[in-house]
């Protein structure tokens, strides 16, 4: 015998889409610091500094926004595994409704391994802008925004100043949940300006990486350093140095940027060469510089100095990440 299945009023409706390329008009990108590939096959970002784990394919903050009526909406992606420090693999995304976050989504495989994924989401009616969001430390790549057919689309629109975020891995974002809970991301929308992250987990002060900036078009840069330093006890003398050789760069990069030099914020951690001691050569190296649109601003009195603030004794958590956020919005100027 044969059993034969029939619809139902219950059955859920079969969704038809339309598919938008990654090169397609309609969709805005913004908030990048660099694009490897943007064609009908994919849109892959890269960020400018190479060091060895590879955050240069992460994309912290960047974004595709477009404006559509739909109520659905399908996302093609590709997982690339190019980060190689798989102890910080943090892949969830977001998806903002008119600015706001309202669903997120994450890799479904290991952080070593490659693959496709496509979530589906449930859209609120109405037109409104519908924004992607990359995660912080995951290689995502997108292949296709698919939208239920019929769907208007048309291209967002996103101007205004550019904050250009680097350093180490406080500002690329370890440990907040996700890349809207960073003090980088919150900064951004407290300002409501664009946001391009070149921070990278690990990093220590080298004078090359302000040049790193160029090509950017930041209108104003932060670069918080020297926890790093403070790990390997870099020789003090050694560590200014190369902390006034990033200014000059950053400045030869960016003549006419703000540029803001955040020294390590608290934590509870010690050792020979203090922190305080590190905190006092990135504001001996602002000062050296001589420079009228390059400001200090110390990281002791930009958020609650006490360990509840902090994941692991060095990053943030989510409520230390938003008082960074609330506390920096002040001392940098529109």
């Amino acid at each position: 015998m044969v059993a034969f299945w029939r619809l139902t009023d219950e059955s859920p409706p079969v969704i038809i889409y339309d598919t938008y390329l990654p090169n397609a008009a309609e969709l805005l990108v913004s908030d990048y610091a660099g694009i490897a590939e943007r064609s009908a096959a994919t849109l892959c970002f890269l960020r400018p500094i190479s060091e060895g784990n590879n955050y240069k394919h992460a994309a912290p903050g960047s974004r595709v926004s477009f404006i559509t009526n739909a109520t659905s909406l399908r996302l093609t992606l590709f997982w690339n595994a190019l980060i190689t420090r798989l102890d910080t693999f943090r892949s969830t995304g977001s998806i903002l409704i008119d600015g706001i976050e309202t669903l997120t989504f994450a890799c479904p495989f290991a952080a070593n391994v490659a693959g496709k994924s496509e979530p589906v989401f449930a859209l609120p009616a109405g037109s409104k802008t519908v924004t992607i969001v990359w995660p912080y430390a995951a290689g995502l790549e997108l292949h296709k925004v698919e939208v239920n057919t019929g769907s208007a689309m048309a291209i967002a629109a996103r101007q205004g100043v550019k904050l250009a975020v680097a350093g180490d891995s406080i500002s690329h974002g370890f440990s907040a949940t996700r890349s809207t809970l960073t003090w980088s991301y919150k900064l951004a929308v407290l300002k409501g300006w664009q946001l391009v992250s070149i921070a990278n987990g690990s990093e220590g002060a080298v004078a090359a990486n302000g040049s790193a900036l160029a090509g950017l078009g930041a209108d104003r840069v932060t670069y918080m350093i020297g926890y790093n330093n403070f790990v390997a006890q870099t020789p003090i003398a050694t560590f200014q140095t190369a902390v006034q050789g990033w200014i000059a760069n950053a400045r030869a990069a960016l003549p006419a940027a703000k540029i803001y030099l955040v020294s390590p914020i608290y934590s509870p951690n010690s050792n020979t060469i203090t922190l305080q001691q590190y905190r006092n050569a990135v504001q001996a190296a602002e000062l050296a510089a001589g420079d009228a649109e390059t400001f200090f601003i110390n990281g002791l009195s930009i958020m609650t100095n006490n360990a509840d603030r902090l994941v692991d004794g060095i990053h943030p958590n989510d409520i230390g990440a938003a008082e960074l956020a609330a506390n920096i919005s002040p001392l940098v100027s529109v």
